[in-house]
């Protein structure tokens, strides 16, 4: 089931997106959380503390990070697509979820768009998408 959830606090305004499906047979999981702080230019970084232990970590997670990353870089096209401006902000990467059964890189990627979209306030603007892997696009 997807989930999502949008905080802010003194550091930021916080986006995470999980989603968790089966598609012919097969599990998909991605779960992020992003942050998004005061910043120029406008960039995604990677920020997840390297200790820990419940998040993927650039190394041996490689191919989960990046889709992280690149899966922000997409949310916060899509967000721009929605009219936000988005100078002064810089997105962090702050968690992707360990899991070792079902992790797929689609749907890391995806999630970390959608959370971007939550973060900024416009989740319910995009959608899901499955065609041979997760996508995110605007909604109709």
């Amino acid at each position: 089931m997807p989930s999502s959830r949008c905080a802010r606090d003194d550091r930021g305004v916080e986006g995470e997106y999980r989603l968790r499906r089966q598609k012919g047979g097969i599990g998909y999981f991605g779960q992020v959380r992003v942050r998004v702080v005061a910043g120029d230019p406008v960039r995604v970084v990677w920020a997840v503390d390297p200790g820990d232990r419940s998040s993927l970590q650039p190394g041996s997670d490689r191919e989960f990070t990046d889709a992280a990353v690149v899966g922000a870089r997409d949310g916060l096209d899509l967000v721009a697509r929605c009219g936000v401006e988005l100078s002064g902000h810089v997105v962090e990467v702050v968690h992707a979820q360990l899991d070792l059964t079902d992790v797929e890189v689609s749907a890391v990627r995806a999630a970390s768009a959608m959370a971007v979209a939550e973060a900024f306030g416009v989740g319910d603007r995009v959608e899901l998408g499955f065609d041979g892997g997760w996508a995110v696009r605007l909604a109709d």
